[in-house]
């Protein structure tokens, strides 16, 4: 327990300056709200709850707090812009906000916070604030790859359905977060809202942010790269175009590590009478009802296999988490096939019964899917994006050219998959679909030439793979024809 004495004396340190009748302050970077309630739940001493209910209550109820304690303090050189109230979600008290603000990971941390005090108090005017932000977040100011965090100003969320793919922020980072927040909003409810999200950031917005060797990192995640403007143009130079090999400010690796290396509580929930499964994720569990070894075939097939071994002879609820995006899947409990849909509820399939020595097999097909934005995603008007599994798919020019802007789609192409070879893309799903260029050799900037448009093959591949093959164009969302 050494390293828990110190994170307790850190704490009671802190505990001793802030808080009702003491000094009055909030954190300017938030994430101390989650790690008060951690060490709440792993000692049981309730000062430290109390200590994240108030920095958490304390927000927002004097909005300019950070301008007031900037000239109190006289720091010329302070790490935010006091005067911008929602870069650090101090614009209204935390019951009263309803959209995701502000700088994009200490909005999910803070939220996630919110999320998991809601829980501790049973406190549903907290509860409702962060459902209320979560469909925000998601419906609104979320990239298709779980992305959040649209602009390289302040590494923020800006306004609804603004979500430009080549000047994109996405930070790692806020991924990351958004996780955090998922997870926590699915012990509050567990809804397959919340999972289908978290298992979307998982397999692309977090992990694209590092190499397939493991050596260099992303800070900032685009959805379109054009080597000669990303990076170099003002406005974009935060959008490299190959991943480097250290930023000074290095969060993001070690985030992601501890987000990978603590893969079992985001797949997993235990209550008195229920074992939740959330992802699809190949493993074995121990768990207080039985030890569960998952044979999984996903992402790549569509073939998934429980082996429950219970510790007691007792009756309780297995509840998997079935993406949303399958409409039609096979479920057999112990060879039998059984009738899946009578089991569901919110995205989750509930089988009760005395387990034992058993096995739940669930099949499905896993089809290439095209997935259009809101029409008020502007920068994504007339165009398509490809998913298969809970995959995102890109186009790099290292496969179709260097001219990426003008191909696109056929809008009627049948996509075939095929099976990587060599390099990063070994034993991998790729797709190919049929598409065309505008194969115009005019040097005319302007023209009444229309475009020519020539047959072309595309190759797209699964998003978190991208930048490994060299520097070259990239883009999610293609033009459809």
């Amino acid at each position: 327990t050494d390293f828990l004495e110190v994170a307790k004396k850190a704490a009671d340190h802190i505990d001793s300056r802030f808080g009702k009748e003491k000094t009055r302050g909030i954190p300017g970077h938030e994430e101390i709200e989650l790690a008060l309630l951690r060490l709440f739940q792993a000692t049981g001493e309730t000062k430290y709850r109390d200590l994240a209910a108030y920095f958490i209550n304390e927000r927002g109820t004097e909005p300019n707090y950070f301008e007031v304690e900037r000239k109190r303090i006289n720091w010329t050189h302070w790490p935010m812009d006091p005067y911008d109230r929602k870069y650090s979600q101090n614009h209204k008290p935390v019951r009263e906000q309803n959209t995701a603000e502000g700088h994009s990971v200490r909005a999910m941390y803070l939220y996630t916070a919110m999320a998991d005090l809601a829980g501790e108090l049973k406190d549903d005017s907290l509860k409702e604030a962060c459902e209320k932000i979560w469909e925000n977040a998601v419906n609104a100011r979320m990239y298709i790859t779980g992305g959040i965090g649209s602009t390289g100003e302040l590494e923020a969320f800006t306004k609804d359905y603004d979500l430009p793919n080549d000047m994109v922020y996405a930070e790692t980072c806020a991924s990351i977060g958004l996780i955090f927040f998922a997870k926590q909003m699915l012990e509050l409810e567990a809804n397959g809202k919340y999972a289908d999200v978290m298992e979307r950031a998982f397999y692309n917005g977090t992990i694209s942010g590092m190499q397939a060797d493991g050596k260099r990192f992303f800070y900032v995640n685009p959805l379109e790269v054009n080597p000669g403007i990303s990076g170099v143009v003002p406005g974009y130079k935060h959008v490299l175009p190959e991943r480097p090999g250290w930023y000074a400010c290095a969060c993001c690796p070690p985030n992601l590590v501890r987000l990978i290396t603590s893969l079992g509580k985001y797949v997993w929930d235990e209550t008195d009478d229920t074992i939740f499964s959330h992802m699809f994720v190949g493993q074995k569990a121990e768990l207080e009802k039985a030890d569960i070894d998952v044979e999984s075939s996903y992402p790549w097939e569509g073939k998934v296999t429980y082996h429950v071994h219970s510790k007691k002879e007792e009756e309780y609820t297995l509840a998997i988490h079935i993406p949303g995006y399958l409409k039609d899947i096979c479920v057999k409990v112990n060879g039998e096939q059984i009738e899946w849909k009578k089991f569901m509820k919110n995205g989750y399939l509930y089988l009760t019964r005395k387990w034992g020595e058993s096995q739940v097999e669930i099949l499905f097909d896993l089809e290439v899917r095209k997935v259009y934005a809101n029409k008020n995603v502007r920068e994504d008007a007339g165009k398509v994006a490809l998913m298969r599994g809970p995959f995102v798919y890109c186009f790099e020019g290292v496969d179709n050219g260097n001219d990426l802007q003008a191909m696109c789609i056929d809008a009627d192409t049948q996509a075939e998959t095929f099976v990587g070879k060599e390099g990063v893309l070994k034993d991998k799903v790729c797709i190919h679909v049929q598409g065309y260029e505008d194969e115009r050799e005019s040097d005319a900037l302007y023209s009444e030439e229309k475009p020519d448009y020539q047959p072309h093959e595309l190759t797209a591949i699964p998003y978190y793979l991208w930048g490994n093959r060299g520097v070259n164009q990239m883009r999610v969302w293609m033009l459809e024809k």
